[in-house]
């Protein structure tokens, strides 16, 4: 196949999928590469995408990252870097975004010994919650009723 062939196919499958929502995690630095990285960012899709495989193993980290912080002080900036370091470990893209980010945060505080009540007041929680309602309803179904 010539090197034409290959730019247009990356570009093609590339253009699929922005549409779908994903991103690619992996900057390409030649066309050999092209390949390699785009299998990689078909399973970083936010949401169905992901293998329950990676998803399990993703929850485990951030319930494990966040019992470890319970109600310390830890910075938002911290925080976000900290559920970022994890969700890029497991090629989880947009990970803000992912419901199952939330769960597992429930999961952690509940864990942690935290109440119910106070997860709405963490301060590291505060800016992350607060940019979408639903975020703190999906905390509280990992949290249990």
């Amino acid at each position: 196949m010539k090197p034409v062939c290959y730019v247009l196919s990356f570009i093609f499958i590339v253009s699929l999928l922005f549409l779908s929502g994903c991103s690619i995690s992996e900057s390409v630095s030649s066309s050999s590469d092209s390949s390699r990285s785009i299998s990689r960012s078909s399973t970083s899709c936010s949401g169905p995408e992901v293998p329950e495989e990676t998803r399990k193993a993703y929850e485990k980290d951030v319930v494990t990252y966040v019992s470890a912080i319970g109600r310390s002080d830890i910075s938002v900036e911290d925080f976000m870097r900290g559920l970022g370091s994890i969700a890029s470990r497991h090629s989880i893209t947009d990970w803000e975004n992912y419901r199952f980010t939330y769960v597992a945060i429930g999961e952690g505080l509940k864990k942690a010994g935290l109440q119910k009540d106070e997860i709405p007041n963490l301060p590291y929680l505060k800016a992350l919650l607060g940019a979408n309602p639903k975020r703190l309803d999906y905390v509280r179904e990992g949290f249990g009723s």
